[in-house]
This record gives C-alpha cells, structure tokens and sequence, in this order.
C-alpha cells in the first residue's frame, strides 16, 4: 500500500496541477504523503471499538437524527412526532470507516487564511447560495476520546467561487470587492460531545480545485473580549469536501450557476484524491432538510486529531474593523505570482518532543 500511494504520489506530482490559479499543489501532496507514511499514524477507525464501547457513536448518531429532523420540522417538512430512526447496530457497524484524521496536516492552509475571525455559529453574512447546518466532531485519537475543549476553525469560498477578506489575482476577478467582509469565515468551540456546529454553504469552486471548506483545529486558546481566539496550539489544517453528485446539483442552482470558473471535479482533484488514501475520507455526509437543495442542508463529518501534534500555519492576512489587512511577512503574500509558497518544497512544521517522527 505504501509503494501504491507513493507511485499515485510521484503521477500527481508530475502533473503540475494548481491548487489556485497561478500556484500548484506538490507541496501539499507531500504534505499528505508524509502523514500517510508516519510510523505513528492512527485514524478514527482505530478508535471504533472505544468510542462504540463508551456510548459515543450511539449518542452521536441518536444526535444527529435528532438535530436533522429538528431541521426538518423548523422547516415545516416534518411533524414533531415523526422521528424515524435508523438501527443503532448498523451504525455502530459501519462507524469509522468513513471519517477524516490526521497526525500531520491533510494539506497546506492554503494562500487566504484569515486569522482573527470572529467565533460565531453563523458565518452567512447575507451571502447566498446552499446553506448547511454543517456539525464538526473532533475526536482524539490517541485517547479515543472527544476533543471538549477546542476551537474549530473554518472558513470556504462563497457560491461564485471567491474568498472573503483578502485581494488577490488568483482570487475570482482579483478585484477587492471582497476585502471588506468576513462572510463564511469563523470560529467555533466543541461541546460536551467534541461538536463544533456552523451554518455556512456549499462553497464555490474555482480554477485547479474542486469545491472544499477549510478548517484548523486550535487547542488551549483564550476568549478575548472581543469575540475572537488567541494563543494556544493547532493540530489540525485540512480540508472538507462535498460528494460530487450532490455538487452536480448544487452548481445547478443559483447563484452557483453564475461562476464562469472552470470546474474541476472531485475527480480530476489531485488534493481530493491524496486526502481519500489510507482509509480516509473527507466527505461531509450531506442530507436535505426538504425536497430541494435550497430548503438547506445538514451535513456532518468526524475528524480525528492528535492534539499533542504542533502545526505552523501561516495568514495573509487579519481580521480587523475595515476589512482584511496583511500579516506582514506572511509567506503567503503576493500569492500567486510571488509569494515564499509558490515553489515545490512545503513549508517546516513545528513539532513537540511528544509529537515527534
């Protein structure tokens, strides 16, 4: 398996695929071929037996029923007393075989993170198109048990394929239109039960990718009177992504079938084909409220962390009252024509003793 995934490897390499116009992925897929060789790799599988053991999967998934057709009834395609359930053996069964984990990063943050969001469930910001519910689990893998205390971290393009918050060429017409707002970007703690819960959309795509949220997953951060998070480590950097056939659909509807970036499908995704390897996967499970994609969706996905590992990250740019504004330094800077990441090689991550090759 090892050699296979290395051979698929040098092939995306060689392609010289984008991962944004301008820019191109081999870092990121040796990113992710460096966490699926690590010696010391666990995904959430290998927590089956613990978590289906303690009463986790069955309350998860009794949660998730309940949460949808609370959806569905707030909606008015349901009746209160109309609750099917699924059997909670066939669950338990099929739990983990489906479900993202890391120990080092599945991918770069990209070039348009934006530190300093905001943390709030509901990072709409008047923009349109196919709104989730979207519930995030953390899971530790190397307890096998939720994550209670962590900030998840998420943000994705709007419908016509663009990122809030910064100005780029690369970035639908490059234009600054964007600058200004913080739409689908934010900030949420796990509960009780390691969820993270937003309401967002099915973001866009644009030129070299396929439709994908981003998300980093911080560990020990302060609450600042301000609403926004600070200090503390991150774990996690990733990506989630959308089944193609629901996304056939989704880029049916308005105002997803205004974007005249060229598609790349799930497919023809280099990053998305590194990110199903070794078990994973990172496809949200995605479920209508109603009849039609625009009665909403709600969508869930497990990821599994190892909170003892140290990623290194890097913004373009900070959140502040006007708008995006550069991190000066930022190696992301310039992004696509000169910035520090644009080559081949990936940037150094920073590692604890404990989180050590």
């Amino acid at each position: 398996m090892v050699h296979l995934t290395q051979a698929l490897t040098a092939a995306l390499l060689a392609t010289g695929v984008v991962a944004h116009p301008g820019g191109n992925t081999n870092k990121e897929i040796l990113r992710r071929q460096a966490h699926l060789d690590h010696p010391n790799r666990r995904n959430v599988q290998e927590c089956k037996r613990d978590l289906v053991a303690s009463g986790w999967v069955r309350e998860q998934h009794q949660r998730r029923e309940a949460r949808l057709h609370e959806l569905r009834v707030a909606a008015g395609f349901a009746k209160e007393h109309e609750l099917v359930r699924r059997d909670v053996g066939e669950v338990e069964e099929s739990f983990g075989a489906e479900a993202a984990c890391t120990l080092d990063p599945e991918s770069t943050e990209g070039p348009y993170w934006v530190t300093g969001e905001l943390v709030r469930q509901d990072i709409l910001t008047g923009e349109k198109g196919a709104v989730v519910h979207l519930d995030v689990n953390i899971i530790d893998t190397s307890s096998c048990q939720p994550v209670t205390d962590a900030y998840v971290e998420m943000w994705g393009t709007n419908a016509t394929g663009v990122y809030t918050g910064v100005q780029a060429s690369g970035n639908g017409d490059g234009s600054a239109t964007a600058i200004s707002t913080n739409a689908l970007r934010g900030v949420q703690p796990t509960g009780a039960n390691g969820t993270a819960t937003f309401i967002t959309l099915i973001p866009g795509h644009y030129v070299g990718r396929t439709n994908h949220l981003h998300t980093i997953i911080h560990h020990g951060a302060r609450l600042l009177p301000n609403n926004t998070i600070q200090g503390g480590t991150i774990s996690h950097v990733g990506q989630f992504y959308v089944d193609q056939n629901m996304l056939r659909d989704v880029e049916k509807t308005a105002p997803y079938n205004t974007n005249k970036q060229a598609i790349t499908t799930n497919a023809q995704d280099a990053l998305f084909n590194m990110a199903k390897r070794g078990g994973d996967d990172p496809t949200m499970k995605v479920s209508l409220i109603g009849n039609t994609i625009a009665d909403g969706l709600y969508a869930t996905i497990d990821v599994g962390v190892n909170p003892s590992a140290r990623q290194n990250p890097q913004p373009v740019n900070m959140w502040g009252p006007n708008g995006g504004v550069p991190v000066k330094g930022s190696p992301w800077a310039g992004y696509p024509e000169s910035c520090l990441y644009c080559g081949f090689r990936p940037p150094m991550e920073k590692k604890d003793a404990d989180a050590e090759e």
